[in-house]
């Protein structure tokens, strides 16, 4: 079965220090999503990374992948009020394998509300 954690699962910041959130997952995988939602609206995609060592980097967040340790990290530079939201790790499985066809599906975890003083 698996399993999805997000340390911490609740964040409140300080304008201008820097986060670190973590997603662990129990299982192998080579899909993992990050996303952010603000109040009153939808999920809005942040990242996705597809393979072991994948790093990606947009403004103040930057997001990486080791499949080996099965966690993923999102690092948070210089937090400022407009990164206040509820953030998301999700990871991409598949049916067992005896299964007759695979479907993929998402195991989203969280929220992690990332709160200003």
């Amino acid at each position: 079965e698996l399993k999805v954690g997000q340390n911490p699962l609740f964040l409140s910041t300080q304008e201008g220090k820097n986060y670190t959130i973590y997603c662990n997952y129990s299982t192998t995988s080579d899909r993992l999503y990050w996303y952010r939602q603000d109040p009153g609206k939808s999920l809005e995609s942040l990242f996705v990374l597809l393979s072991n060592g994948a790093v990606k980097q947009e403004g103040r967040l930057m997001a990486s992948l080791d499949t080996k340790a099965r966690l993923s990290t999102l690092h948070i530079t210089a937090a400022v009020h407009d990164l206040s939201a509820t953030y998301f790790c999700a990871v991409d499985t598949q049916c067992s394998p005896d299964a007759t066809s695979l479907y993929p599906n998402l195991q989203l975890v969280g929220p992690l509300l990332l709160q200003e003083l």
